[in-house]
């Protein structure tokens, strides 16, 4: 008896194995797991956070949002990405990350329009499926854009990469202290159909 309950659970966790895709990867691609809960309901302030607060009751209070406490450092990330980095392999299957930088041509314009202002993508993390060395799919995983004439950021980007497949991303604007218009995003990888499906 106890033989067949031994062999019945192998065989329950063989075909789980079997059946889900697993995708190890190293942990300096993988993102900030805070993003997975895509709880932003702490940070930003509705207050004179550098007049009401004293310096301690400002630290106490950034500790609160998960973008100054998280371990993973996407500045690092921009600095580890070359061209095109393979982060997951599985035969002809491969994930591949890659870089961008671009500055916009400031040249022709000569009076700011608050309508559309000026936004220099400071950097751009894509992730690429890859079969048989042709890109299937792609999504942007983790961006940043600073408004120069203005002096500060106005659209960030972020990601935590699961082990089952699941990719998710967080994108808000800040205004200085002020975090707005946040959006949370859930892709799932679909190794069959070789593309990044949106949930």
């Amino acid at each position: 008896m106890k033989i067949s309950y031994s062999l019945g659970l192998l065989l329950l966790i063989y075909t789980s194995f079997c059946y889900s895709d697993t995708y190890i990867i190293d942990e300096k691609y993988t993102g900030a797991p805070f993003v997975k809960d895509g709880d932003m309901s702490e940070c930003g302030f509705n207050y004179d956070y550098w007049q009401d607060l004293t310096n301690e009751e400002r630290k106490l209070e950034a500790e609160r949002c998960p973008l100054n406490t998280t371990k993973f450092n996407f500045n690092k990330l921009y600095d580890l990405i070359d061209k095109k980095t393979v982060i997951y392999r599985d035969g002809d299957f491969e994930l591949i990350m890659d870089r961008k930088h671009q500055k916009s041509d400031k040249k022709n314009k000569i009076i700011y329009d608050y309508n559309n202002p000026i936004h220099d993508i400071v950097y751009e993390i894509n992730l690429s499926l890859v079969y048989k060395k042709e890109i299937k799919s792609r999504i942007s995983l983790a961006s940043y854009s600073y408004n120069s004439d203005r002096a500060f950021y106005l659209n960030s980007q972020y990601y935590y990469f699961d082990a089952s497949g699941d990719i998710y991303i967080i994108s808000f604007k800040e205004y200085g202290e002020n975090i707005k218009d946040i959006n949370n995003i859930h892709y799932k990888i679909d190794k069959d159909n070789l593309k990044f499906i949106k949930l």
